[in-house]
């Protein structure tokens, strides 16, 4: 795979709507339970694993409007975000372009374990609820993005666009 026109586009149209989305919907995109309507976006990267640099980018741009801002918002997240999608779009391709649900649990996982790990050293609560309620919001918003997303695909395919490729 290579870094094309086509795909760095892509990165920034993925960074700059996650950057929006998280930063417009501040209130329950930030804190212990947190709700980012953004993390949507992270099916892209079961699609082209360059997806995973835009959404690392847009975290970054988007946790500099965090009350947590530092370096575990503008260093930590932005990479684990980037792990995560390499690890889902690993997965993904391992089990043959199929059951997409598998990896996007895992992406859920790593996330939720991250920002919760960050939470806790602030103090924010104890660990598991943290990890928890995080996982728990991200397997949500994920599992509900898998149709969702693959539905944005179509109808941009059928308008002559393709994202997806």
């Amino acid at each position: 795979m290579r870094l094309t026109t086509r795909r760095v586009v892509k990165i920034a149209i993925i960074a700059a709507l996650y950057a929006v989305l998280t930063v417009a919907l501040a209130p329950i995109s930030y804190g212990p339970i947190q709700f980012r309507v953004s993390e949507i976006l992270k099916v892209f990267v079961l699609f082209d694993p360059f997806t995973a640099l835009g959404i690392g980018i847009g975290t970054f741009i988007a946790n500099l409007a965090s009350p947590f801002v530092g370096p575990w918002e503008l260093i930590w997240m932005p990479l684990t975000d980037m792990a995560g999608g390499l690890l889902a779009w690993g997965i993904f391709q391992l089990l043959h372009l199929r059951w997409p649900v598998i990896p996007m649990f895992v992406y859920a996982l790593t996330t939720g374990s991250a920002v919760g790990l960050m939470l806790y050293v602030f103090g924010s609560g104890g660990i598991l609820f943290l990890i928890g309620t995080v996982a728990l919001s991200e397997v949500v918003i994920l599992l509900a993005g898998i149709p969702m997303i693959l539905g944005i695909a179509r109808i941009l395919k059928a308008r002559g666009l393709r994202f997806l490729e």
